[in-house]
């Protein structure tokens, strides 16, 4: 990694993951957008193990995961690898949180225990046998001695903790908590804008979609890579290699790897920088999560707000303003009117200024064009709806075609009042509109201001937007509409 502190290996970084009790997910203190990353196993030390799929927690395995996220998620560290194991592909180190080693923290508490191996090992391994000793004495941690304690430690997971959601009751969980803030812990991004998190306090597992936004899609990688890796036990995790054979591939993983293709789709432009951008503030973090709905596969979809500081902030806002995703009216047509808007506002705020996603962004096509300083006066001879008018224009000779000009009040729309030629009836408040209109415009003297012209296909013509004022009154004439 790029961030050194000297000629003597040690590196800085800050922890992104803690994967296990024994383990974290450390990134380069670099300014590139996607910093480099290393998992350091703490040398010497066994934590208990994690329920992987149709397992059970080792006891005491949740709170040492816990004890060693709350004090290093986030944080920035010294760190410096001090054996690599080859036959597992894993390294080995010291972390230093300030002044205070990691590993002497972890094991003073009683949240992990000491190994002694030949061959490598920690530089610090005397300190933490003593520590340990200390621990077991006290009965700190893994080493308690109340009645009933190692068992209760164990989580009682549901089904889709461990690996089986084919029982997942998502239109039951919105039901019962529609609109109301979950806690949960974030533990894995998929993309941007799809994470997977322990529902507490129950520790239902599932995939939630942001609402109201859609990140760049990560790609996909051949099925062979994405096959999940069989479980590593406690020795491989220090550095000794299990003779214990591998647990089989099920069904659904043996289906992949013959069935798929291996070809292997690249992210979209961005997809790697939106995800890092959700990992640094969710992963591993406790979040609040409201669900609004689910899909048509039984995905829930939730409005996500991590902590800043004092504060909250919302993921999905965040994404939008940074220029890492975009609005997708599917799922923020569950939201509240003021979410979809705060939304819809960044994403043309990001559009103007061609932020990241937004950098190739081309304005689509349109057939309006502004007209600036453009007046005509003239006398209102019909009123055509609540919302278009036919002015003839006094600058044009009496009885000329030309002199009666269509055109309607800009930026508002009325109800349509329909057309009995084509059976279509009048829709709810047309005719009051159209009324409403006719009793205060027709056959008054107006002054016309154009703003803007558009093609009517239909016509093949031009149709004006416009706003109009009484002569002597001097009042806009679509605000009163509005109003009424």
């Amino acid at each position: 990694m790029a961030s050194t502190a000297g000629a003597t290996g040690w590196l800085r970084g800050r922890v992104k993951a803690v994967p296990s009790g024994d383990s974290l997910v450390i990134m380069g203190s670099t300014k590139a957008e996607i910093p480099p990353e290393k998992t350091i196993t703490l040398s010497s030390l066994i934590a208990p193990r994690l329920a992987r799929r149709g397992g059970v927690d080792e006891p005491f395995a949740w709170e040492s995961r816990e004890n060693l996220r709350k004090l290093c998620i986030g944080k920035d560290v010294t760190f410096r690898v001090d054996y690599t194991v080859s036959s597992i592909g894993r390294e080995f180190g010291s972390v230093f949180l300030g002044d205070k080693n990691v590993s002497l923290l972890v094991v003073a508490d009683g949240w992990a225990k000491v190994r002694e191996q030949k061959g490598d090992a920690s530089p610090f391994l005397a300190e933490l046998l003593r520590l340990e000793d200390q621990a077991k004495q006290q009965g700190l941690g893994c080493w308690s001695r109340a009645p009933g304690a190692s068992e209760a430690s164990i989580r009682n997971l549901p089904p889709s903790a461990i690996g089986d959601s084919s029982n997942f009751d998502a239109m039951g969980l919105l039901a019962s908590n529609k609109g109301s803030p979950m806690q949960a812990i974030v533990e894995q991004v998929r993309d941007g804008s799809t994470l997977r998190v322990y529902l507490l306090p129950d520790f239902q597992f599932v995939q939630v979609f942001v609402a109201g936004i859609q990140a760049p899609s990560m790609g996909k990688r051949a099925p062979l890579e994405t096959v999940v890796v069989p479980e590593i036990n406690s020795n491989e995790l220090n550095g000794e290699a299990s003779t214990e054979p591998h647990a089989p591939l099920t069904s659904a993983q043996r289906l992949a790897v013959s069935a798929g293709s291996t070809t292997e789709v690249a992210p979209d432009p961005f997809g790697r920088e939106a995800k890092h951008f959700t990992e640094i503030r969710v992963l591993n973090r406790d979040v609040r999560i409201v669900l609004e709905g689910v899909d048509k596969f039984s995905n829930l979809i939730g409005s996500v707000y991590y902590p800043d500081g004092e504060s909250a902030k919302d993921l999905a806002l965040e994404l939008i303003e940074n220029g890492l995703a975009k609005y997708v009216e599917w799922s923020a047509s569950l939201m509240e009117d003021e979410a979809k808007r705060r939304l819809k506002t960044a994403e043309l705020q990001a559009k103007k200024t061609r932020l990241r996603f937004w950098t190739n962004y081309v304005p689509p096509p349109t057939n309006s064009k502004a007209i600036h300083d453009q007046n005509f006066t003239g006398k209102v001879v019909e009123v055509v709806s609540g919302d278009c008018v036919v002015v003839a224009d006094d600058s044009v000779p009496y009885g000329s075609p030309l002199a009666e000009r269509r055109v309607n009040l800009s930026s508002i729309r009325c109800p349509k009042i329909g057309n009995p030629r084509r059976d279509e009836k009048p829709a709810p408040y047309a005719r009051e509109a159209k009324e409403f209109l006719r009793t205060r415009l027709i056959g008054r003297q107006v002054t016309v201001s154009i703003e803007y012209s558009r093609k009517v296909s239909m016509m093949d013509s031009q149709c004006c937007s416009w706003s109009a004022r009484f002569k002597g009154d001097g009042f806009r004439i679509s605000v009163p509409g509005i109003s009424s």
